[in-house]
């Protein structure tokens, strides 16, 4: 329980689709009736071309009725959009703690790979074309927006049996790189996505 001096918590798990974001919530998060999973909302309403509208509306009211009361809660997300930079930003200056804990799979094929996996075993299904679209858009998101911002960032590469720390980061500073050579594969991501989201615009 939050002891009366202590900021609320907002926990954001966050990675491409199949890197293990649930069960890391489910395992570790301390109030998990708490937790938020747009996926998971959307998955339990019929199918209908206003189905993630109606998911996203409910997701964020969840959020709001958590932010009013001041008590800690924990989302899921891909980061492939930049929607919850606004709110973040709010929290902060209202007083709270950010904490940010992305998983990443080296590749766009591991998290269809997985998707197609927990879907055997009855979980929820994302198409892949979905998949491989929000891939390098939630790592470039995740390192150029929502690292710098969170009073505290860890990065796990979740694609071996026992997860390892890639960076940590607190409140925007020096980034502590932990393993160099998945660190480097996240940025080549980021930086190749950015290229291209440049192009775009020109």
């Amino acid at each position: 329980m939050r002891k009366a001096n202590e900021p609320p918590i907002c926990t954001i798990v966050a990675g491409p689709n199949g890197t293990g974001k649930t069960t890391l919530a489910s395992t570790y998060l301390p109030n998990r009736k708490n937790f938020i999973n747009a996926d998971e909302i959307a998955s339990t309403l019929p199918e209908s071309a206003g189905r993630d509208i109606r998911a996203a509306k409910s997701f964020f009211g969840k959020v709001n009725e958590f932010t009013e009361r001041r008590e800690s809660f924990a989302i899921e997300s891909t980061l492939s959009g930049r929607g919850y930079l606004k709110k973040i930003s709010q929290l902060l200056s209202d007083g709270w703690r950010v904490e940010l804990y992305y998983l990443w799979v080296p590749s766009i094929d591991v998290s269809i790979n997985r998707v197609a996996e927990r879907v055997r075993h009855g979980g929820h299904n994302i198409p892949a074309k979905i998949i491989a679209r929000r891939y390098p858009r939630s790592v470039h998101n995740f390192i150029y927006y929502y690292a710098p911002l969170c009073n505290l960032t860890v990065c796990i590469n979740n694609s071996t049996k026992k997860p390892n720390f890639i960076f940590i980061q607190r409140d925007g500073g020096a980034i502590e790189t932990i393993d160099k050579e998945s660190y480097h594969l996240l940025k080549q991501v980021a930086e190749n996505d950015r290229g291209r989201s440049k192009k775009q615009s020109q």
